[in-house]
């Protein structure tokens, strides 16, 4: 089985949002597999609703697989949606299973049953659950529903009892508290997590509209990272993911082509946040840049993939601030998906990361992608 390797790195600040990539010439993919979700998040970026498309599981067996396979994927996370409503889901998973892919499950954790954890567990597939505060009043409202806390937790524990808890996704919001964080990390410990991932609220999607009224602050951003870092160590790792830069260190690179998406409609893109960033009104990069053809309709994906080959098409860093830094050899120049969202080309400065960039290029308040599954 392909191993996940770290993007993070105590010399760099951790730019690329998502935390886990594969060697060359793996991959691992995102896998929507539905649409729809029986909750509405303030910060969604696929701004799901009740209704959706869904996969259907004759063409995930007949094409999506085989496909994937073919592009030398190895590591698969089912995502939505809320991907466990999909009325074929642990027929799903048991077919990527079957395919000798690794599999873990991005979920709200409000649907799934006793059952379905038992399967999952003798599958040996993981779960990574979003948790965005930990009270009914922060978490429950961000996500629609001040019930769906009690009932994720409590999934929560039995996902740890079960042993596939892998990690907790989080968006700090202006609903919670900062110390709320402290007690999701010990929560976290607790039920054996592997990681919590906070990952600020970003204008995409629902965000658009909730960002602004919403997203922490830098300085309450720095607080929570002073709050959560003494949680960090060889049994839970707590990933800062696109925090403030007050090290100044400079910036991981970009993983586009090694950790691809695919929609439920069948595109798919060398880096869902590309896509995201492209649909944002500030862009002014077209998504279908960032798409190579769709995997229901054209059957030479893997090599589409391979061909595609981002960082010869795009020049990361190409500017007068990176070319004139002491840094820059050694830098990976941030994420260009963040410079898109900003309304930037790519090449353009991921200023909002940058220990160096000054006046007009700083970013006063977070304008931050969303979080996503690792």
């Amino acid at each position: 089985m392909t191993s996940a390797r770290s993007i993070a790195d105590e010399a760099f600040a951790t730019s690329c949002y998502f935390r886990t990539t594969v060697d060359s010439p793996y991959r691992k993919a995102l896998v929507q597999i539905n649409e729809d979700c029986n909750l509405r998040c303030a910060h969604c970026f696929v701004s799901a609703t009740r209704v959706g498309k869904q996969m259907p599981l004759a063409e995930m067996v007949g094409k999506v697989i085989p496909q994937l396979s073919a592009a030398r994927v190895r590591r698969v996370t089912l995502t939505g949606g809320e991907p466990t409503i999909h009325p074929d889901f642990m027929a799903i998973v048991r077919e990527f299973r079957t395919a000798d892919m690794e599999v873990g499950v991005c979920t709200n954790a409000t649907m799934l049953s006793d059952q379905q954890i038992a399967e999952l567990a003798g599958l040996g597939v993981h779960c990574n659950v979003s948790l965005d505060g930990f009270a009914a009043d922060s978490h429950g409202k961000f996500r629609g529903d001040r019930a769906s806390f009690d009932v994720t937790v409590a999934t929560v524990r039995k996902l740890g009892a079960a042993g596939i808890l892998q990690g907790l996704l989080c968006t700090p919001n202006s609903l919670a508290q900062n110390e709320e964080y402290v007690e999701l990390c010990a929560f976290a410990r607790t039920h054996g997590a592997r990681y919590v991932l906070l990952n600020p609220l970003g204008s995409m999607g629902r965000g658009v509209k909730s960002q602004g009224r919403l997203a922490k602050t830098t300085l309450h951003m720095q607080e929570i990272h002073a709050l959560t870092e003494p949680f960090d160590g060889p049994d839970l790792d707590i990933a800062h993911i696109r925090f403030p830069n007050t090290a100044g260190k400079p910036l991981s690179g970009c993983e586009a082509g090694t950790i691809i998406y695919v929609f439920t409609p069948g595109e798919v893109t060398v880096c869902p946040y590309l896509v995201f960033a492209a649909r944002t009104p500030a862009s002014e990069h077209a998504d279908t840049e960032f798409i190579v053809g769709n995997i229901f309709t054209d059957t030479d994906i893997a090599q589409r993939l391979d061909d595609y080959r981002f960082h010869d098409r795009y020049k990361v860093g190409v500017n007068s601030t990176c070319g004139s830094c002491s840094m820059n050899s050694g830098c990976g120049k941030g994420c260009p998906a963040a410079v898109v969202a900003a309304g930037g080309r790519i090449g353009d400065v991921d200023a909002e990361q940058c220990p160096v960039a000054t006046g007009d290029q700083v970013v006063g308040e977070r304008r931050l992608l969303p979080l996503m599954p690792v």
